[in-house]
């Protein structure tokens, strides 16, 4: 009675565990897939759309757009993570809240030296800009920086020695 009890647990367990994967990946793949909009539509959207949006400007003209990012750090953690590393990376937001939680986390990053898949983090905030309507909009970069490979090596040291128990006369060891 009791191996089939701990069996029904284990099953129960793994059903668990599979849906909880499942609703991870659904996660991730949500963001991955922002949505793509140019600086002029940013801009316009900085003063009429006030709420928990974090636009990344990626290139000259393209702004990926997330949204729900205040109160969900594995979020932040994956829009770092799939950010491009070749360049210095804009953020902006009109929520005073998003701009608090995403540069708090950048700093954390960047106190602690964490490595984003060898990069490591930089990252800095200007001066919040007021817009016509009296909005304010938050902005901050990052950077991630290709971490120096530290190479292993083993210094070798000569030594010589004299005599032993095992050993008749003089001997040279080589050792490190």
């Amino acid at each position: 009675m009791k191996r089939l009890a701990t069996f029904l647990i284990l099953i129960l367990f793994t059903f668990a565990m599979h849906v909880c994967a499942a609703e991870t990946n659904k996660e991730a793949e949500e963001v991955l897939q922002p949505e793509t909009i140019t600086l002029a539509e940013m801009n316009q959207r900085l003063q009429n759309i006030q709420g928990d949006i974090l636009y990344l400007k990626t290139g000259e003209d393209e702004v990926l757009v997330y949204q729900d990012t205040a109160n969900n750090r594995s979020l932040r953690k994956q829009i770092i993570i799939t950010a491009p590393a070749s360049e210095m990376l804009r953020f902006y937001t009109n929520d005073k809240n998003v701009f608090q939680q995403m540069s708090k986390m950048l700093q954390d990053y960047e106190r602690s030296n964490t490595s984003f898949d060898g990069y490591k983090i930089i990252t800095d905030t200007d001066l919040p800009q007021k817009l016509d309507n009296n909005v304010q909009v938050y902005r901050f970069w990052f950077m991630k920086l290709a971490q120096e490979k530290h190479e292993t090596r083993f210094p070798i040291g000569i030594g010589i020695g004299i005599g032993g128990h095992h050993h008749h006369g003089p001997w040279i060891g080589i050792g490190w």
